[in-house]
């Protein structure tokens, strides 16, 4: 399906994440492949304009080879809002996570199982596997072909919401570049998700109709036992959720096609009450708090915004870096930061 604007350009650019201490927060993700580009300092009188939050911030921008989407942008707040989401489950209404593709799903689940008996705070989900993928599982032959897969393992902390996955006899060869003389053998963020609970799959319908991005694919997955989806989102009998998935306008359909930048919708359906974090995943908090993109007329963009059903539409004015931008909430209550493309 083609996009219906055009002013795009990539996918997700930016995760934002608040953290507590910069150095320690830049020493981890320099384990995920990523290495510091660039940082400044930001005044409480910007902060309250662009992230509506009143502190001072330190800002560092990480780079992750030569990628263009899944980049991090760090903040530390003088004066933070609140702990974020704090490894709250995938299932949670508010949560925000991103995924990065390895070539060693062990490695990675290593890692997290040692920070795990080191007493450190993390949790693991998983390794679990699709079987499905490519083609049933049913109709593939063990032993006489090869055989694709995908595999996914939760590593999340306090201030990082980070699954790991891999993809195995099946070609997403533009789907993220690993950084292999990383510890952890991650790429740039493939896919950044986030999740609502509830039963509108309308409230999605912002992110290509006025953003821009292209919707690729609609799946809809119910409770089954010992299924990966079911396991990782901790379904219950009668729980279903619909994700809904959003490109890079130039990414092509075939999936050794895709780019990296995927924004992933879920709707959780459940009868159960929603555990409403959606709070804990703004501006000034901890953890991942943000998402951002760029577009090549901001001025645009803004004028789409402010016409939609989008919230607390900030004014056009210069960031941090020196880049036009504004920020507002979508239509499902996530924050954002809309970004020129140059200064």
């Amino acid at each position: 399906m083609t996009a219906i604007q055009t002013d795009l350009i990539g996918g997700v650019h930016y995760i934002g994440i608040g953290v507590s201490n910069m150095k320690s927060a830049i020493s981890f993700w320099e384990s995920c492949g990523y290495n510091l580009d660039t940082a400044t300092n930001m005044t409480a009188s910007l902060a309250l304009r662009l992230y509506g939050l009143n502190s001072n911030a330190k800002v560092s921008v990480l780079k992750h080879q030569n990628a263009t989407s899944g980049l991090i942008k760090l903040i530390q707040w003088e004066k933070p809002s609140g702990s974020g989401l704090q490894m709250a489950p995938l299932r949670t209404h508010g949560c925000r996570w991103s995924v990065h593709r390895t070539d060693n799903i062990a490695n990675a689940y290593i890692h997290g199982e040692m920070l795990k008996r080191a007493g450190k705070k993390i949790y693991i989900v998983g390794p679990h596997y699709n079987f499905d993928l490519g083609k049933p599982e049913g109709i593939k032959k063990p032993f006489n072909q090869f055989l694709s897969t995908s595999g996914d393992v939760l590593l999340f902390q306090p201030e990082a919401q980070l699954v790991a996955m891999t993809r195995i006899n099946f070609d997403v060869s533009k789907y993220g570049t690993i950084n292999i003389n990383s510890p952890l053998r991650l790429s740039e963020g493939c896919h950044m998700a986030l999740v609502v609970q509830g039963d509108d799959l309308k409230i999605f319908d912002f992110y290509d109709e006025i953003i821009g991005f292209k919707k690729y694919q609609k799946i809809e997955i119910s409770y089954k036992r010992g299924s990966m989806a079911s396991d990782m989102f901790e379904l219950s009998e009668g729980e279903s959720f619909t994700e809904v998935d959003f490109d890079d306008p130039e990414s092509g359909d075939k999936p050794n096609q895709h780019l990296p930048g995927r924004l992933r919708c879920f709707l959780l359906k459940s009868s159960a009450p929603a555990d409403n974090r959606i709070i804990q995943s703004q501006p000034g908090n901890l953890g991942y708090s943000f998402y951002s993109f760029k577009t090549q007329n901001i001025y645009d963009t803004h004028q789409r915004v402010e016409k939609s059903n989008a919230k607390k539409v900030s004014n056009i004015l210069t960031d941090e870096f020196g880049f036009l931008s504004f920020s507002f909430f979508a239509p499902d209550g996530f924050f954002w930061v809309a970004r020129s493309a140059t200064l």
